[in-house]
């Protein structure tokens, strides 16, 4: 039996039966640096600390969830939730089946999320070295487009901080040219089940609850004033893939 929007598993049980399918790999050791990095994430958990480089989302920042980063669990739950895409044509109701990122897309069983932006970007730990190097990507990205960040996990602490800097004042006669993108979802369109899953990876600190009340919620903003074109594109590209209805506007200072 295919699914349907009826029959569709709701997050909790993709959630459980994800976590079951990650018990079955052996996870490496965590390394001294990721051990340092939980005791560290322990000071920021009930808080959304700040990532602010160049070279992270095209320098636009972004806070961090640091709620799972705290111990071994919940940085292999997280972990699993990028590393295993749900099999839709090989699941049924009642049997979940997943898809390795180890085996279809290049994702390195070393690998570690460490913590992710608001919106679902994960800043990556490569195990396979001591000093743990940082990679990311876009969420919709496949695993193998991941780059380096940061040479070490020591770097990535120093660099976060508990508030944005702020932002230096733009030339006057630059700022014409400067461009902000919103990106709002419309419609679903005619699948609406692979849509709901996109919206979970971007909307992760949403409940169940809260994510199947974004339905009722259109037009929704899936990206907001963002200076960033490149992930503007990608979000149209990936929803319109889905058979979704987007928009997008865009302002200039």
């Amino acid at each position: 039996m295919s699914f349907s929007r009826s029959n569709f598993p709701a997050p909790a049980e993709l959630a459980a039966s994800r976590v079951a399918w990650m018990a079955q790999i052996a996870h490496p050791p965590l390394p001294p640096a990721v051990q340092a990095w939980m005791t560290w994430a322990r000071g920021w958990k009930d808080a959304l600390p700040w990532l602010q480089l160049p070279a992270w989302r095209e320098g636009a920042g972004n806070r961090l969830a640091m709620q799972r980063a705290t111990d071994a669990a919940g940085l292999w739950s997280q972990t699993g939730e990028y590393r295993f895409g749900l099999d839709l044509k090989a699941s049924t109701p009642g049997d979940l089946r997943w898809i390795d990122g180890a085996v279809a897309d290049g994702w390195s069983p070393h690998w570690l999320v460490l913590t992710h932006g608001l919106d679902g970007d994960p800043l990556i730990g490569d195990m396979s070295r001591p000093e743990v190097p940082v990679l990311w990507k876009w969420h919709d990205e496949p695993h193998r487009a991941a780059r380096p960040l940061f040479a070490s996990l020591e770097e990535l602490m120093a660099h976060v901080q508990a508030k944005a800097a702020r932002a230096p004042l733009v030339p006057r006669e630059t700022r014409s040219s400067t461009i902000f993108y919103t990106v709002r979802l419309l419609e679903l369109g005619p699948d609406p089940a692979r849509v709901m899953l996109a919206l979970r990876k971007i909307f992760t600190t949403l409940s169940a609850q809260e994510l199947l009340k974004l339905k009722t919620r259109l037009p929704l903003t899936l990206l907001d004033d963002s200076v960033s074109a490149l992930q503007k594109d990608r979000l149209v590209q990936h929803f319109e893939g889905l058979g979704a209805r987007v928009e997008v506007s865009e302002r200039r200072l």
